[in-house]
Protein backbone atom coordinates (compact mmCIF):
# COMPACT_ATOMS: atom_id res chain seq x y z
CA UNK A 1 0.00 0.00 0.00
CA UNK A 2 2.74 2.51 0.93
CA UNK A 3 4.55 1.30 -2.51
CA UNK A 4 1.48 2.63 -4.32
CA UNK A 5 1.21 5.90 -2.40
CA UNK A 6 4.05 6.66 -2.97
CA UNK A 7 4.11 5.94 -6.58
CA UNK A 8 0.63 8.06 -6.65
CA UNK A 9 2.20 11.33 -5.28
CA UNK A 10 5.01 10.64 -7.41
CA UNK A 11 2.85 11.14 -10.61
CA UNK A 12 0.82 14.34 -9.49
CA UNK A 13 3.80 16.74 -10.16
CA UNK A 14 3.85 15.01 -13.82
CA UNK A 15 0.60 15.45 -14.84
CA UNK A 16 0.93 19.59 -13.29
CA UNK A 17 3.90 19.77 -15.07
CA UNK A 18 2.67 18.81 -18.66
CA UNK A 19 -1.07 20.43 -17.80
CA UNK A 20 0.82 23.59 -17.24
CA UNK A 21 2.99 23.53 -20.65
CA UNK A 22 -0.50 23.05 -22.24
CA UNK A 23 -1.70 25.85 -20.24
CA UNK A 24 1.15 28.13 -21.38
CA UNK A 25 1.38 26.76 -24.70
CA UNK A 26 -2.25 27.84 -25.41
CA UNK A 27 -1.62 31.31 -24.11
CA UNK A 28 1.00 32.32 -26.12
CA UNK A 29 -0.61 31.01 -29.34
CA UNK A 30 -3.51 33.69 -27.96
CA UNK A 31 -0.85 36.13 -27.15
CA UNK A 32 0.93 35.56 -30.58
CA UNK A 33 -2.50 36.01 -32.10
CA UNK A 34 -3.70 38.93 -30.54
CA UNK A 35 -0.28 40.40 -31.28
CA UNK A 36 -0.67 39.50 -34.78
CA UNK A 37 -3.87 41.26 -35.39
CA UNK A 38 -3.85 44.35 -33.07
CA UNK A 39 -0.49 45.57 -34.42
CA UNK A 40 -0.26 48.69 -36.72
CA UNK A 41 -3.33 50.35 -35.58
CA UNK A 42 -1.54 53.35 -34.53
CA UNK A 43 0.16 54.15 -38.07
CA UNK A 44 -3.77 53.31 -39.94
CA UNK A 45 -4.67 56.21 -37.12
CA UNK A 46 -1.82 58.40 -38.01
CA UNK A 47 -2.72 58.63 -41.20
CA UNK A 48 -5.87 60.20 -40.60
CA UNK A 49 -4.64 62.52 -38.36
CA UNK A 50 -1.74 63.50 -40.87
CA UNK A 51 -4.53 64.35 -43.27
CA UNK A 52 -5.93 66.23 -40.72
CA UNK A 53 -2.94 68.27 -40.04
CA UNK A 54 -2.82 68.85 -43.77
CA UNK A 55 -5.79 69.78 -44.19
CA UNK A 56 -5.62 72.47 -41.51
CA UNK A 57 -2.46 74.29 -43.19
CA UNK A 58 -4.43 73.85 -46.45
CA UNK A 59 -7.22 76.03 -44.62
CA UNK A 60 -4.86 78.43 -43.21
CA UNK A 61 -3.55 79.46 -46.85
CA UNK A 62 -6.95 79.93 -48.13
CA UNK A 63 -8.39 81.39 -45.11
CA UNK A 64 -5.37 83.89 -45.40
CA UNK A 65 -5.96 84.43 -48.99
CA UNK A 66 -9.39 85.09 -48.68
CA UNK A 67 -8.55 87.48 -46.17
CA UNK A 68 -6.58 89.26 -48.11
CA UNK A 69 -9.56 89.22 -50.80
CA UNK A 70 -11.84 90.66 -48.87
CA UNK A 71 -9.52 93.44 -47.61
CA UNK A 72 -8.40 94.58 -51.45
CA UNK A 73 -12.41 94.13 -52.21
CA UNK A 74 -13.33 96.87 -49.29
CA UNK A 75 -10.20 99.33 -50.35
CA UNK A 76 -12.13 98.69 -53.83
CA UNK A 77 -14.83 99.95 -52.61
CA UNK A 78 -13.36 103.26 -51.09
CA UNK A 79 -11.50 103.65 -54.51
CA UNK A 80 -15.09 103.54 -56.27
CA UNK A 81 -16.46 105.85 -54.19
CA UNK A 82 -13.86 108.86 -54.69
CA UNK A 83 -13.36 107.66 -58.13
CA UNK A 84 -17.62 108.03 -58.48
CA UNK A 85 -17.43 111.53 -56.48
CA UNK A 86 -14.92 113.27 -58.59
CA UNK A 87 -16.67 112.15 -62.21
CA UNK A 88 -19.93 113.27 -60.45
CA UNK A 89 -18.46 116.89 -59.17
CA UNK A 90 -16.97 117.35 -62.59
CA UNK A 91 -20.28 116.13 -64.60
CA UNK A 92 -22.19 118.86 -61.62
CA UNK A 93 -19.96 121.62 -62.94
CA UNK A 94 -21.30 121.07 -66.81
CA UNK A 95 -17.36 120.00 -67.49
CA UNK A 96 -18.71 117.47 -69.94
CA UNK A 97 -22.02 119.40 -71.41
CA UNK A 98 -20.63 120.97 -74.44
CA UNK A 99 -23.36 123.37 -74.55
CA UNK A 100 -22.87 124.37 -70.81
CA UNK A 101 -18.88 125.31 -71.98
CA UNK A 102 -20.06 127.15 -74.75
CA UNK A 103 -22.40 129.46 -72.72
CA UNK A 104 -19.49 129.83 -69.90
CA UNK A 105 -17.33 133.01 -68.99
CA UNK A 106 -13.66 132.57 -68.95
CA UNK A 107 -13.80 133.16 -65.14
CA UNK A 108 -16.51 130.35 -64.85
CA UNK A 109 -14.71 127.66 -67.60
CA UNK A 110 -11.67 128.11 -65.53
CA UNK A 111 -13.39 127.59 -62.38
CA UNK A 112 -15.87 124.62 -63.58
CA UNK A 113 -13.94 122.85 -66.49
CA UNK A 114 -10.54 123.66 -66.34
CA UNK A 115 -10.14 123.10 -62.17
CA UNK A 116 -12.16 120.43 -62.16
CA UNK A 117 -10.21 119.00 -65.14
CA UNK A 118 -6.94 118.86 -62.88
CA UNK A 119 -8.06 115.91 -61.27
CA UNK A 120 -8.75 113.89 -63.82
CA UNK A 121 -4.54 112.88 -63.79
CA UNK A 122 -5.68 111.74 -59.36
CA UNK A 123 -8.87 110.57 -61.34
CA UNK A 124 -6.78 108.28 -63.58
CA UNK A 125 -4.18 107.16 -60.97
CA UNK A 126 -7.77 105.84 -58.74
CA UNK A 127 -8.57 104.01 -61.49
CA UNK A 128 -5.62 102.01 -61.87
CA UNK A 129 -5.56 101.96 -57.91
CA UNK A 130 -9.01 100.14 -58.13
CA UNK A 131 -8.22 97.89 -61.26
CA UNK A 132 -4.84 96.38 -59.68
CA UNK A 133 -7.03 95.63 -56.12
CA UNK A 134 -9.83 94.16 -58.12
CA UNK A 135 -7.14 92.06 -59.82
CA UNK A 136 -5.48 90.51 -56.23
CA UNK A 137 -8.81 90.17 -55.10
CA UNK A 138 -9.56 87.59 -58.11
CA UNK A 139 -6.40 86.20 -58.09
CA UNK A 140 -6.53 85.60 -54.06
CA UNK A 141 -10.54 84.51 -54.88
CA UNK A 142 -8.84 82.14 -57.21
CA UNK A 143 -6.52 81.18 -54.64
CA UNK A 144 -9.27 79.91 -52.32
CA UNK A 145 -10.77 77.97 -55.33
CA UNK A 146 -7.56 75.88 -55.15
CA UNK A 147 -7.28 75.36 -51.46
CA UNK A 148 -10.68 74.31 -50.79
CA UNK A 149 -10.53 72.20 -53.68
CA UNK A 150 -7.63 70.17 -51.98
CA UNK A 151 -9.47 70.24 -49.10
CA UNK A 152 -12.31 68.54 -50.07
CA UNK A 153 -10.31 65.85 -51.68
CA UNK A 154 -8.25 65.02 -49.09
CA UNK A 155 -11.19 64.71 -46.82
CA UNK A 156 -13.27 62.58 -49.24
CA UNK A 157 -10.57 60.08 -49.68
CA UNK A 158 -10.34 59.63 -45.78
CA UNK A 159 -14.33 59.89 -44.79
CA UNK A 160 -14.80 55.83 -45.61
CA UNK A 161 -12.29 53.88 -42.47
CA UNK A 162 -14.20 50.70 -42.98
CA UNK A 163 -10.92 48.54 -42.62
CA UNK A 164 -9.88 50.49 -39.48
CA UNK A 165 -13.41 49.43 -38.01
CA UNK A 166 -12.36 46.61 -38.83
CA UNK A 167 -9.37 46.15 -37.81
CA UNK A 168 -10.33 47.58 -34.07
CA UNK A 169 -13.24 45.41 -34.16
CA UNK A 170 -11.10 42.14 -34.91
CA UNK A 171 -8.21 43.19 -32.12
CA UNK A 172 -11.44 43.75 -29.85
CA UNK A 173 -12.64 40.18 -30.34
CA UNK A 174 -9.53 38.71 -29.75
CA UNK A 175 -8.80 40.62 -26.42
CA UNK A 176 -12.25 39.33 -25.11
CA UNK A 177 -10.59 35.93 -25.21
CA UNK A 178 -7.88 36.83 -23.00
CA UNK A 179 -10.01 36.53 -19.55
CA UNK A 180 -10.57 33.02 -20.25
CA UNK A 181 -6.86 32.15 -20.54
CA UNK A 182 -5.62 34.16 -17.29
CA UNK A 183 -8.52 32.21 -15.54
CA UNK A 184 -6.75 28.68 -17.06
CA UNK A 185 -3.18 30.19 -16.14
CA UNK A 186 -4.44 31.32 -12.86
CA UNK A 187 -6.58 27.52 -12.27
CA UNK A 188 -2.76 25.96 -13.48
CA UNK A 189 -0.90 27.69 -10.86
CA UNK A 190 1.85 29.18 -12.92
CA UNK A 191 4.14 31.50 -11.76
CA UNK A 192 4.30 35.02 -13.46
CA UNK A 193 8.14 35.30 -12.10
CA UNK A 194 8.57 31.71 -14.07
CA UNK A 195 6.32 32.27 -17.16
CA UNK A 196 6.33 36.23 -18.31
CA UNK A 197 3.24 35.05 -20.46
CA UNK A 198 1.06 35.86 -17.37
CA UNK A 199 2.34 39.43 -17.21
CA UNK A 200 2.25 40.13 -21.11
CA UNK A 201 -1.84 38.76 -21.19
CA UNK A 202 -2.30 40.99 -18.64
CA UNK A 203 -1.02 44.11 -20.16
CA UNK A 204 -2.72 43.42 -23.43
CA UNK A 205 -6.19 42.67 -21.04
CA UNK A 206 -5.38 46.13 -19.71
CA UNK A 207 -4.36 48.36 -23.05
CA UNK A 208 -5.75 46.67 -26.39
CA UNK A 209 -9.37 46.95 -25.89
CA UNK A 210 -9.85 51.06 -25.12
CA UNK A 211 -10.17 52.32 -28.61
CA UNK A 212 -14.37 51.78 -29.31
CA UNK A 213 -15.15 51.84 -32.95
CA UNK A 214 -17.73 54.52 -32.36
CA UNK A 215 -14.65 56.78 -31.98
CA UNK A 216 -13.70 55.92 -36.02
CA UNK A 217 -17.23 56.68 -36.68
CA UNK A 218 -16.64 60.11 -35.36
CA UNK A 219 -13.46 60.97 -37.41
CA UNK A 220 -15.77 59.53 -40.68
CA UNK A 221 -18.55 62.15 -39.73
CA UNK A 222 -15.85 65.06 -38.98
CA UNK A 223 -14.15 63.76 -42.66
CA UNK A 224 -17.54 64.31 -44.12
CA UNK A 225 -18.46 67.76 -42.40
CA UNK A 226 -14.63 69.27 -43.44
CA UNK A 227 -15.44 67.55 -47.01
CA UNK A 228 -18.98 69.57 -47.16
CA UNK A 229 -17.60 72.74 -45.81
CA UNK A 230 -14.83 72.60 -48.53
CA UNK A 231 -16.91 72.00 -51.14
CA UNK A 232 -18.86 74.69 -50.03
CA UNK A 233 -15.77 77.02 -50.04
CA UNK A 234 -15.08 75.69 -53.43
CA UNK A 235 -19.11 77.43 -54.77
CA UNK A 236 -18.30 80.18 -52.89
CA UNK A 237 -14.76 80.78 -53.99
CA UNK A 238 -15.47 80.57 -57.60
CA UNK A 239 -18.50 83.02 -57.50
CA UNK A 240 -16.60 85.19 -55.85
CA UNK A 241 -13.69 84.88 -58.88
CA UNK A 242 -16.81 85.23 -61.61
CA UNK A 243 -18.43 88.65 -60.11
CA UNK A 244 -14.86 89.85 -58.89
CA UNK A 245 -13.53 89.69 -62.43
CA UNK A 246 -16.54 91.13 -63.73
CA UNK A 247 -16.64 94.25 -61.23
CA UNK A 248 -12.94 94.79 -62.53
CA UNK A 249 -13.50 94.35 -66.37
CA UNK A 250 -12.98 97.13 -68.94
CA UNK A 251 -16.83 98.15 -69.02
CA UNK A 252 -15.98 99.37 -65.45
CA UNK A 253 -12.96 100.16 -65.24
CA UNK A 254 -11.79 101.47 -68.58
CA UNK A 255 -11.45 105.57 -68.03
CA UNK A 256 -13.69 106.15 -71.11
CA UNK A 257 -16.36 104.14 -69.68
CA UNK A 258 -16.53 105.57 -66.19
CA UNK A 259 -17.43 108.61 -67.24
CA UNK A 260 -20.37 107.25 -69.68
CA UNK A 261 -21.18 104.60 -66.67
CA UNK A 262 -25.53 105.19 -66.55
CA UNK A 263 -27.33 105.17 -63.03
CA UNK A 264 -28.03 101.09 -63.67
CA UNK A 265 -24.47 100.38 -65.14
CA UNK A 266 -22.94 102.07 -61.55
CA UNK A 267 -25.89 99.94 -59.58
CA UNK A 268 -24.80 97.29 -61.17
CA UNK A 269 -21.41 97.70 -60.66
CA UNK A 270 -21.59 98.50 -56.88
CA UNK A 271 -23.55 95.15 -56.66
CA UNK A 272 -20.81 93.23 -58.43
CA UNK A 273 -18.28 94.40 -56.01
CA UNK A 274 -20.75 93.82 -52.67
CA UNK A 275 -20.98 90.11 -53.70
CA UNK A 276 -17.36 89.62 -54.25
CA UNK A 277 -16.45 90.86 -50.85
CA UNK A 278 -19.27 89.02 -49.31
CA UNK A 279 -17.70 85.87 -51.08
CA UNK A 280 -14.75 86.44 -49.87
CA UNK A 281 -16.60 86.70 -46.20
CA UNK A 282 -17.96 84.13 -47.00
CA UNK A 283 -14.98 81.70 -47.29
CA UNK A 284 -13.02 83.52 -44.27
CA UNK A 285 -16.06 82.01 -42.44
CA UNK A 286 -16.17 78.48 -43.87
CA UNK A 287 -12.52 78.39 -43.25
CA UNK A 288 -12.50 79.09 -39.67
CA UNK A 289 -15.50 75.93 -39.82
CA UNK A 290 -12.72 73.54 -41.41
CA UNK A 291 -10.39 74.58 -39.44
CA UNK A 292 -12.06 74.02 -36.01
CA UNK A 293 -13.15 70.62 -37.43
CA UNK A 294 -9.50 69.75 -38.66
CA UNK A 295 -8.70 70.69 -34.97
CA UNK A 296 -10.92 68.27 -33.21
CA UNK A 297 -10.36 65.57 -35.46
CA UNK A 298 -5.86 66.07 -34.35
CA UNK A 299 -7.28 66.27 -30.75
CA UNK A 300 -9.61 62.83 -30.88
CA UNK A 301 -7.09 61.44 -33.80
CA UNK A 302 -3.92 61.87 -30.86
CA UNK A 303 -6.25 60.64 -28.19
CA UNK A 304 -6.33 57.64 -29.97
CA UNK A 305 -2.73 57.07 -31.29
CA UNK A 306 -1.93 57.30 -27.59
CA UNK A 307 -4.08 54.69 -26.48
CA UNK A 308 -3.00 51.91 -29.56
CA UNK A 309 1.07 52.69 -29.06
CA UNK A 310 0.04 51.63 -25.50
CA UNK A 311 -1.67 48.47 -26.46
CA UNK A 312 0.72 48.04 -28.90
CA UNK A 313 3.88 48.38 -26.56
CA UNK A 314 2.51 45.48 -24.67
CA UNK A 315 2.93 43.29 -27.81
Amino acid sequence: MRKLLALVLCMFPIVSMADTADVVANAEQVYEATRIVCSGISDEIAKVANVSKVNTAVTAVGTVAAGGALYAGVKKSQEEKEIEDIIENMKANGAFDVDKVRAMSLEEFYEKVVQPYADVAVLQEKIERSKKLGNWRTGLMAGTVGTNLASAILSGLNTNQSDLIQHITACNEMVQAIPDIEIQLKAAGVNPMEYPIVNRLRGVSTWCNKIDTHDIEKIENRMKGVMGTSIAGTVIGGIGVGTSAAANSDKYMDARNKYALTGEEKKKEHALNTTANVMAGANIATGAVETGLNISLITLTKKLIDTAERCEGTL
